[in-house]
């Protein structure tokens, strides 16, 4: 399997979420103006870097233009977030080549209208980045005791899916957080999760937010996708 294909994702997805997905090409459409000048004045990348920068800003594009609207451009923001077009929201993640295991490159990018959803989290990972000795990082208790009532052979996968999990509901919440304050309920068979976060608030030191995703496991990847109901998180 050379990438994970977002079709697994799509079936039990809410259909107002589009989702475009690919390998991270060595040829691709340059930057605009606006993406280009963001990224000069708060990040500037190496080539690399710039180039599943430039493939994601065009996934992102696609994933607008099947729910009807065409931009010349989503520049970064401040905060190094894609900015979505007004009344829009959206998520991109990138995995990077690793040559040494003749494994490509892959990026996906989904988007929603705001009238449908507060937030998206999307996040994509190769399931041979965390060793057990790791899980304890970023695993809450229950988490580890719920693994290891799991069968051996599906551990590991379910333990990427976690981590995968917490990514995308960091990205749809836009806060940066403790992964031991984000806890993963699997449900549907490990095919879908439900999320309890601690969060700060303005109102108050600390807030629970509950949340629903979708996972999708293919040979070698675990993709996560987070969409925020409109009342879940106000903007």
């Amino acid at each position: 399997m050379n990438g994970i294909s977002a079709a697994p994702l799509q079936q039990r997805i809410p259909p107002f979420i589009s989702v475009s997905s690919g390998s991270l090409l060595d040829d691709v459409s340059p930057l605009s103006h606006a993406e280009q000048a963001s990224i000069e004045h708060i990040a500037p990348m190496a080539p690399v870097r710039l180039s599943e920068f430039a493939q994601g800003r065009q996934h992102a594009r696609q994933s607008l233009a099947q729910l009807g609207v065409v931009v010349p451009s989503i520049p970064m923001s401040a905060d190094r977030s894609p900015a979505w077009p007004q009344g829009f929201v959206g998520s991109i993640s990138h995995v990077p080549a690793n040559p040494q295991r003749n494994q490509p490159g892959w990026v996906i990018a989904a988007a929603a209208r705001c009238e449908h959803c507060a937030g998206l989290g999307i996040d994509l990972e190769r399931t041979d980045r965390l060793m057990p000795e790791h899980w304890s990082l970023y695993m809450t208790a229950n988490e580890l005791a719920w693994i290891a009532l799991q069968p051996p052979g599906q551990r590991n996968n379910l333990a990427h899916g976690l981590w995968s999990a917490k990514e995308a509901v960091m990205k749809a919440l836009t806060l940066p957080m403790d992964p031991h304050h984000i806890e993963i309920r699997m449900l549907d068979d490990t095919l879908s999760f439900a999320a309890k976060c601690r969060v700060p608030q303005s109102n108050a030191p600390v807030d629970t937010v509950s949340v629903n995703g979708w996972l999708a496991f293919e040979t070698g990847w675990v993709l996560a996708l987070v969409a925020l109901a409109p009342a879940a998180l106000c903007a």
